[in-house]
C-alpha cells in the first residue's frame, strides 16, 4: 500500500497517449464547444507515441489484408478514408501513389485471396496489373504481374502524433505524462486510477486520478490494464517489427512494394516502402519476445541481426540492391494477440469491462491506419455512456 497525495476528478481518462489514444483525445478536444467535458490522458512516457505509433512504415493501409467482417477490415477501411481528410485538415503531407503486390507462380492464389477479401471488405480501385504497366509503377519490381491497390499511401506518423496532441492540448485535454498506473478501483460512479511518477517504483510518489468513464489505450500493457479490473482473458506477445533503411538509391522504389502475404503470425511480411524523407525502408520482420517495453540493452542480442535476411527478402522484390545500401534503421515492438507460430489472424479487441471501461486490445496492424476509425467508434460510446447529445 501506498500514500495518495492528491485527487483529481475527470469525466474522461485514457490511459495510453498512442495513436489511438492521441485520436480519441483529438476527437473529445473537437467536442468541447458543444459540452465542456474534464479529460485527461495518461501516459508513463515523457512524451506522445514513443512507442510503436512512431516506430513504423507510416503506411496508411486500404484494408485489402483483413479478414472480412472483422473489426480490422472495418475500421481499416473506414479509417483509410478518413485518414487522408484529417492529414489535409492538419496540413500533414502524404503521399496517396498506392501499393503494388507483388505476384509470382507460386503466390497467385494468395493474390486472389486478397482481391476477394478487398472486394469483400469494399475497398477501393484494386486491379491486377502485368507487364509494361508493373514497370511504369515500378520500374525495378521482380515481377510482370502484380496487384495495384491504388487507395494506400504513407505518411509521417511522428508529425500526425505531435499535432493531433497540440490540437488536444489547445482544446483543453490534460495530459499526464510520466505517469504509471499500479491500481484500479472501481467506485459507485467511476473509476479511482493510482498513477506513480516515472516508471512507477516502490519510491515514486503517487496520486490518484478519479474518472467516470476510462478508456484502456496501453499498448503492448492493455492486456495488463485490463488485469486490474477484472478482465484476465487476454494476453498480449509483444511481437519486435526492425526497419532497414535504404537512403542512397531512393530511385529503386516508387511507393509500396509489398510481397504475398502467409496469413499467420509472421503479419504481413517484409515490404519496401518509400517514406517521405526519400529513403525506402524494409520490414517489418516478425521477433517474440518477453520484454514489452523498449530497452536496447535488453535487446541487443536480438535487434539488428537480421540484415541478411532483409537484403534477402528485398533481393526478391527488385532489382538494383545490394547488402552494402542497408543501414540499421530502427525496432518497434508489436501489442499481437497471436504467439509465435500461430496460424490465427487475431482480429481488434474492443471491449467493455465491467461498464465505462473501454479496452483496445490488441491494436496492431493495420491499427495506425485504422485509429480514426477507432477512436470515433470509441467516442460513439462515450457519447451514449455520458449522455451526450450529438446534435
Amino acid at each position: 500500500m501506498f500514500m495518495v497525495e492528491a485527487e483529481d476528478y475527470y469525466d474522461v481518462a485514457i490511459i495510453g497517449s498512442g495513436i489511438v489514444g492521441l485520436f480519441i483525445s483529438y476527437m473529445l478536444g473537437r467536442m468541447q464547444g458543444e459540452r465542456r467535458l474534464k479529460i485527461i490522458c495518461i501516459d508513463k512516457e515523457h512524451s506522445v507515441a514513443l512507442h510503436a505509433s512512431s516506430r513504423n512504415s507510416g503506411v496508411i493501409h486500404s484494408g485489402i489484408h483483413a479478414k472480412p467482417g472483422t473489426l480490422k477490415a472495418r475500421f481499416c477501411v473506414k479509417g483509410n478514408r478518413m485518414m487522408y481528410s484529417i492529414l489535409d485538415a492538419l496540413s500533414i503531407p502524404y503521399r496517396r501513389d498506392g501499393m503494388l503486390i507483388l505476384c509470382t507462380d507460386d503466390n497467385m492464389n494468395a493474390l486472389e485471396e486478397l482481391q476477394r477479401r478487398g472486394y469483400a471488405n469494399g475497398v477501393d480501385k484494386i486491379r491486377f496489373v502485368y507487364g509494361d504497366e508493373v514497370r511504369s509503377i515500378e520500374r525495378y519490381a521482380k515481377t510482370d504481374t502484380g496487384l495495384l491497390v491504388e487507395s494506400a499511401g504513407v505518411t509521417d506518423p511522428s508529425r500526425l502524433a505531435y499535432a493531433l496532441y497540440e490540437y488536444s492540448s489547445t482544446s483543453g485535454i490534460e495530459f499526464a505524462f510520466n505517469s504509471t498506473v499500479v491500481g484500479i478501483d472501481e467506485m459507485l460512479n467511476g473509476y479511482r486510477i493510482i498513477v506513480k511518477d516515472g516508471k512507477g517504483s516502490e519510491y515514486s510518489k503517487s496520486k490518484s486520478i478519479i474518472a467516470r468513464l476510462v478508456v484502456n489505450s496501453a499498448g503492448t500493457h492493455a492486456d495488463d490494464i485490463a488485469y486490474l479490473v477484472g478482465l484476465k482473458r487476454y494476453r498480449i506477445y509483444p511481437c519486435i517489427g526492425e526497419y532497414y533503411l535504404v537512403r542512397r538509391k531512393p530511385y529503386l522504389v516508387n511507393s509500396l512494394i509489398y510481397p504475398a502475404p502467409t496469413f499467420d503470425y509472421r503479419g504481413i511480411g517484409i515490404h519496401l516502402t518509400k517514406r517521405l524523407d526519400g529513403t525506402i525502408a524494409i520490414g517489418p520482420n516478425a521477433i517474440y519476445v518477453d520484454e514489452k517495453d523498449y530497452d536496447d540493452s535488453k535487446f541487443k542480442d536480438v535487434v539488428n541481426k537480421g540484415i541478411d535476411e532483409f537484403y534477402s527478402r528485398a533481393s526478391e522484390m527488385i532489382h538494383g540492391i545490394s547488402k552494402d545500401d542497408l543501414e540499421y534503421g530502427y525496432y518497434g515492438i508489436r501489442a499481437r494477440l497471436a504467439g509465435y507460430g500461430s496460424n490465427e489472424e487475431p482480429d481488434f479487441v474492443i471491449e467493455e469491462y465491467p461498464d465505462n471501461f473501454i479496452h483496445l486490445i490488441g491494436i496492431e496492424s493495420p491499427g495506425f491506419t485504422a485509429s480514426p476509425a477507432i477512436a470515433d467508434h470509441i467516442i460513439s460510446m462515450i457519447r451514449d455512456r455520458l449522455h451526450i447529445s450529438s446534435e
